[in-house]
């Protein structure tokens, strides 16, 4: 789901899943990719800044966000970090 808000002027990834069965298969990057594709279009605010959450202990996904160029803000809501990207 992608979200933008209006109040900080950012987009926001939220719930991005992929099936326990199909991970490590390249889907959750393709996944990504293309929701950053989008977000690069600015379909709903002129920003180019990109946010979400993810799991500390979730390694995989952080992995892969840094590897997309997320970088984490030093902001954590409960067990989650804060990532940001600037397109």
């Amino acid at each position: 789901m992608v979200i933008y808000d209006y109040d900080l002027l950012e987009y926001n990834i939220w719930h991005m899943m992929i099936d326990k069965n199909h991970q490590g298969k390249g889907y959750g990057k393709a996944a990504m990719k293309q929701c950053l594709e989008y977000i690069a279009q600015k379909p709903f605010g002129n920003s180019g800044r990109v946010v979400l959450t993810c799991n500390k202990e979730n390694l995989p996904a952080l992995a892969l966000y840094r590897g997309l160029g997320f970088i984490e803000t030093g902001n954590k809501d409960e067990d989650e970090v804060e990532l940001a990207l600037t397109l």
